[in-house]
């Protein structure tokens, strides 16, 4: 087929272009990117005051939440006008001078017949609360900056997070060096339950829902439940709580490689005050990407088509509220064609071949092999806050999850049914119930218990076997006590789990089901301290422990995992594994300089990983990579460093380093498949604003990872790749217009089109990682 799609040769020189024009648009300005957050309180009973607006100067309306607290960001240093509106209050202004992130408190007075005036109290900067593990929270500017990718992706940009690969379009967060089972994905408050064990097996989860994504570093088990070995992923929308009758927002993506096009839409609203607290989201994402390009030739049949739904709906008084929340993912993602190859000379050639000999064109067909994932997730909650401050909280959710694997080769029939019927079928439900109550004792004193169960069919329908069906039960218990005085904080916690597995299996002799059962418990632990030498000064350790249960496919996969192009083993007598983990971070900020770095030591016993065979397994279908899955003793240290500093007012360098050690201490060697080195760098140059055109920016990006070389002689079918270094730029502003506003970014990606492959790329075997992509990506919030 002929090749339809062409780089222009001028495309260095018109992305410039348009840089320039941007930076002289908004040229010979101010930076505006202050935050004022604060907190509303009624003068005589000293409480918080919720839905009390909030506007500044002629910016958009903000609206307090339940704690009466507010966040307003895009702010220009200087003298501000500040106007408090609520039904039962008077109607309030006061002035403001701000020159950094400031925190304030205002209170007002009952309503009266005369304006009054409103008191400004506690002011002072920014502060955040102290936590004991090492976290990091991605929201506004640098979340919009991600709108396109995926989870996955989206997530690379924090320091100690690098991205597991099947190709272009499947990733998963990597937290210092641990995935899939072992990184717990929170979404909207529900722990993400699906087909999540495998590495090809993305989140189910739409990231526009998102508002703020915060990622917990460390073993957060005593709070989120077992398996939280690594860490928490936590996505959050934004609370329910519109300012108008009617508000929403539209995003918009454009990519040159894969020709992607994505589009998603919020709207929300509150109905009139006879039915006041009573709030309403809906929300939707469409998008669609052809074949991805390298450089050099398209990755043929690595289309995406995915379509997206939420609903959510929400009635909240002062002290109690109540949630439903309604979500659909769906996903078709074609399969790289050049992972399938038919006998074992064929496949080490395939290795050897410096890029693949499948057809290099554009298409936004999706052939076989592909897969077909569905996700629902239906969740109702409810909360109730007691006269003495505590809060109880109940959540409810269910969840459903399909996914169809369909092969490059149709199955062994002339039935018109079977030949559309794919070749493997999960389908998987779940339910779970968590109880929580957080209470403040005194003024030192705060805490919180929980309980939490759960229950869990999947079932496997498929022309080919891979894994059993399975029924579990789960359950546990937890309790946290946190202490602060002055600027000392100490915290400490446990939790008890209990897991039942019963696996459902054929006996290939007499063709009777029959089923094997497993029984998993254990007690994990935390332990921190934080101590805030100075406002700007601190520092925090955490020492815990984790468990985590073998999961089915582990123990009894047995089969061709088509969307990976590999063969895996389970092994049914593998044991749970054991995590002790140690981190310790230190935080330094200033107004031109800030710094953070977080070390960990993270000893796991009974480590079950998937080891390279290195003898692949010949099928009719073809022939695949061996992979099997074995357990080993291992530790795992390394830091992350975050730096900051501006040299002058409107120049910004940022620096981030993420490091990992992995040993294998039950062969004496290094660990396969750990994230290699790296160093992300970038220098920013904030322009400024000039009139309803703010926060214009500037930015040059590069990304240098090293060469894995720590990995055992002879550990894997393909020695690991070059280390690589690639440069992005970035231009974007706001604008403002009647109360609404525009945010556009444009970014390129990989400038220079250079070619390279990544080592936690699983088709790295076959093919380089994508060439140059520049992204336009436009927000519209009305």
């Amino acid at each position: 087929m002929k090749n339809r799609y062409h780089y222009i040769p001028g495309c260095a020189s018109w992305i410039l272009g348009i840089l320039l024009l941007t930076v002289s648009f908004c040229a010979n300005s101010q930076r505006c990117n202050i935050s004022i957050r604060g907190f509303v309180r009624d003068t005589s009973v000293n409480k918080p005051v919720e839905k009390a607006t909030i506007r500044v100067d002629n910016m958009p309306l903000t609206v307090t939440d339940s704690r009466g607290a507010f966040s307003i960001g895009g702010i220009c240093a200087g003298k501000h006008i500040i106007v408090i509106s609520e039904v039962s209050h008077s109607n309030t202004l006061c002035e403001l001078y701000v020159s950094t992130d400031t925190t304030i408190v205002l209170l007002l007075s009952e309503k009266s017949n005369v304006l009054g005036a409103v008191s400004v109290t506690g002011f002072n900067t920014r502060k955040p609360a102290l936590t004991t593990l090492a976290s990091t929270v991605m929201k506004g500017q640098d979340l919009f900056n991600t709108r396109g990718a995926t989870l996955g992706e989206s997530l690379k940009g924090i320091t100690g997070l690098n991205t597991l690969q099947t190709g272009p379009s499947v990733s998963k967060p990597v937290i210092h060096g641990l995935h899939s089972n072992r990184v717990l994905i929170l979404n909207n408050g529900v722990r993400q339950e699906g087909q999540q064990w495998g590495s090809e097996h993305a989140p189910e989860i739409d990231p526009f829902i998102a508002s703020e994504v915060s990622i917990v570093k460390g073993a957060s088990s005593v709070r989120y439940g077992s398996d939280a070995i690594a860490g928490v992923v936590l996505l959050e929308p934004e609370a329910l709580n519109p300012a108008r009758q009617l508000q929403g927002q539209v995003n918009a993506v454009a990519a040159t490689n894969g020709r992607m096009g994505v589009m998603s839409g919020m709207l929300e609203g509150k109905l009139d005050k006879r039915l006041d607290g009573l709030n309403w989201r809906v929300q939707g994402t469409l998008k669609r990407a052809g074949n991805f390009r390298t450089p050099g030739y398209y990755l043929k049949n690595t289309g995406i088509s995915e379509a997206d739904f939420s609903a959510a709906v929400s009635y909240k008084k002062s002290n109690y509220g109540i949630d439903l929340y309604y979500s659909e993912f769906h996903n078709k993602l074609g399969v790289f064609d050049g992972s399938h190859v038919g006998n074992v000379s064929d496949l080490y050639a395939a290795f050897e071949r410096p890029r693949p000999i499948t057809a290099s064109y554009f298409s936004y067909k999706i052939d076989r092999s592909y897969q077909d994932v569905s996700h629902r997730l239906l969740k109702a909650g409810g909360w109730y806050r007691f006269n003495n401050g505590s809060r109880l909280e109940v959540v409810f959710a269910r969840q459903g999850n399909r996914r169809d694997e369909y092969d490059i080769d149709l199955p062994y029939s002339t039935d018109p049914d079977i030949l559309k019927m794919p070749q493997i079928s999960f389908k998987i439900k779940t339910h779970t119930l968590d109880v929580n109550y957080d209470w403040a004792s005194g003024k030192y004193f705060s805490g919180s218990i929980g309980v939490s169960g759960g229950t869990q069919g999947n079932v496997f329908n498929g022309i080919r076997y891979l894994v059993p069906n399975f029924r579990n039960y789960s359950g546990g218990v937890y309790a946290i006590e946190k202490y602060t005085y002055n600027k000392l904080t100490l915290e400490a916690g446990a939790r008890y789990d209990y897991r039942w597995l019963r696996v459902y299996r054929l006996n290939n002799n007499t063709l009777q089901t029959y089923y094997t059962t497993h029984d998993y418990r254990n007690v994990t632990g935390t332990a921190g301290a934080g101590y805030k030498f100075t406002d700007h000064f601190s520092i925090n350790a955490n020492v815990g422990s984790a468990w985590r249960a073998p999961s089915v496919n582990e123990l009894y996969i047995d089969g061709i995992h088509l969307s990976a192009a590999s063969y895996e083993k389970g092994d049914s007598l593998l044991k749970s594994e054991r995590s002790y983990n140690f981190t310790f971070g230190i935080k330094y900020e200033r107004s031109r300089f800030r710094a953070e770095a977080v070390a960990y030591y993270n000893v796991i016993n009974d480590f079950i990983y998937a080891k390279p065979a290195l003898k692949p397994v010949t099928l009719i279908s073809g022939t695949y990579p061996l992979f099997s899955y074995t357990q080993d003793d291992v530790t795992l240290k390394g830091v992350d460093v975050d730096l900051s500093y501006k040299p002058v007012r409107q120049v910004e360098l940022v620096s981030k380093t993420s490091i990992v050690r992995a040993w294998n201490r039950t062969i004496h060697d290094y660990l396969v498949f750990m994230p290699a080195d790296r160093f992300d760098n970038k220098i920013q140059y904030n322009i400024g604003s000039l009139g309803r055109v703010r926060d214009c920016y500037l930015s040059l990006q590069n990304i240098s990872v090293r060469r894995q070389d720590r990995v055992p002689p002879n550990s894997d079918y393909v020695a690991p790749p070059p280390g690589y270094s690639l440069f992005n730029i970035s231009t974007g502003f706001t604008i403002h217009i009647s109360g609404n506003s525009l945010n556009i970014n444009l970014g390129v990606d990989n400038v220079a089109n250079v070619a390279y492959r990544d080592y936690l790329n699983r088709f790295r075997y076959y093919a380089n990682d994508l060439g140059m992509n520049v992204m336009l990506r436009a927000k519209y919030v009305f």
